[in-house]
């Protein structure tokens, strides 16, 4: 198991898991002895999530010292953008909000442009991250936010399933056809499934992204959904319900959590999720051996996607600069070693190596040699502003396609059809 870290509260720091209410003009406020209180709103949706964040906070309090005073406020992922909306609507905002990147284009009229003087300010620079990492928090040439992760999807797969069905580990290496042979051998000699599908946005885009070497937004920032080519590659994926038989069916839209919880259960022996749950599947201490390579290749070779959120300051702020060096501390080296000790992988350059040095010894082989693989080449994610209700609007239309309720076809042409410009 990885160490945790206990990080003493040397300042008074306030938390509050009330939802997305900012205090006063963009969240932030004077007191009588003179300090400054900065909002800090980010998502959490249970105990774990909610801890680790205020080690975090703790941190960076510390960074920022006495003169201000960070406040955090989260709510769960579901509940977080509805709220942010609200705050939109009513100009108030927390001074350092959490952006998801993958809908950031929806939010920019959110948030204040960071200039260079801004970062110098924060204590960042440019050259702490990878273009890929830093690219998550920019839209329309300007950048919007700091990233804290990056991530990309992965392949998560259960050996023991392997073992029990003869057929030989994953590789970084793997194919598509490699990906489906297995599965189908998997689910035959086992009676286990041998992946499980998912409703959630790159959990199931990754596959059919991978296997037709396209994106569901075209280079020139449009929808592209029905795409032929695309088209073919999500077919294939709703087929391993319909057809091939290697997946069981997701039952409603409301089964968010369908994937992991198959794979964890031992129901089902792989899985496409992000690397921050790398260290989660491939844990020593679970009921079975985890492991994980990179998405398997199509046949224009690897594709994969950088994915990340980060933090901004909003537009309405009041006291930037304090903002501001509140956003740095939340980003930089020190926070960023408690997040890779956390077991998610740092936006920093610098600080990833710490990730790493926090693996078990049984899985740091493993995830090292996938990690180098799934970020080698990856490209930013391409959205559109209408991107956060066409991701919204998936689950609906996925589940449609499993219960053999529609095809595939008509479901991606239907989500072209209401959100394409």
């Amino acid at each position: 198991m990885q160490k945790k870290r206990t990080v003493a509260l040397g300042a008074m720091v306030a938390i509050g898991a009330l939802g997305l209410t900012a205090c006063g003009a963009g969240g932030g406020s004077d007191s009588a002895d003179g300090t400054t209180t900065i909002t800090w709103n980010m998502w959490a949706g249970d105990t774990e999530s909610q801890e680790k964040l205020e080690a975090q906070m703790a941190v960076a309090q510390e960074v920022v010292g006495d003169d201000i005073t960070i406040e955090l406020q989260t709510a769960p992922w579901a509940d977080f953008f509805t709220k942010l909306n609200a705050n939109m609507a009513s100009g108030d905002i927390a001074c350092v909000t959490a952006i998801n990147g993958q809908r950031l284009t929806g939010y920019t009229d959110a948030f204040a442009p960071l200039t260079d003087d801004d970062l110098k300010t924060a204590g960042i620079s440019r050259d702490d991250y990878n273009p890929g990492a830093l690219s998550v928090m920019e839209a329309d040439g300007n950048l919007y936010g700091l990233p804290y992760d990056t991530a990309t999807m992965f392949l998560f797969y259960n050996a023991d399933l392997f073992e029990q069905a003869g057929v030989e580990l994953p590789t970084n290496e793997w194919t598509v056809d490699d990906f489906e042979a297995a599965a189908k051998t998997i689910t035959e000699k086992t009676g286990v499934k041998g992946f499980a599908v998912s409703i959630d946005e790159f959990q199931w885009l990754s596959l059919p992204m991978a296997a037709s070497g396209l994106q569901p937004v075209n280079e020139d920032g449009e929808l592209d959904l029905t795409n032929p080519d695309f088209v073919e590659a999500a077919s294939w994926y709703g087929e391993l319900v319909t057809d091939l038989g290697v997946s069981n069916a997701v039952p409603s839209a409301s089964e968010t959590t369908w994937d992991p919880t198959q794979f964890e259960n031992g129901q089902a022996a792989m899985i496409i999720d992000g690397t921050w749950n790398a260290t989660r599947y491939t844990d020593p201490e679970n009921a079975f051996t985890g492991g994980a390579v990179r998405i398997p290749s199509g046949d224009d070779g690897p594709y994969g996607v950088a994915l990340g959120s980060g933090y901004g300051i909003s537009a309405s702020c009041e006291d930037k600069e304090a903002a501001l060096k509140v956003l740095g501390a939340l980003t930089g080296p020190e926070a960023q070693a408690v997040i890779a000790e956390q077991g998610g992988y740092p936006a920093q350059l610098d600080s990833q190596d710490l990730y790493f040095d926090s693996l078990p010894a049984e899985t740091k082989d493993n995830l090292t040699a996938a990690f180098t693989a799934g970020f080698d080449g990856s490209t930013a994610q391409r959205v559109t502003e209408e991107w956060t209700q066409v991701a919204t609007a998936m689950p609906t239309e996925l589940v449609s396609v499993y219960t053999g309720q529609t095809s595939m076809e008509d479901a991606l042409a239907s989500l072209q059809s209401r959100f394409a410009k």
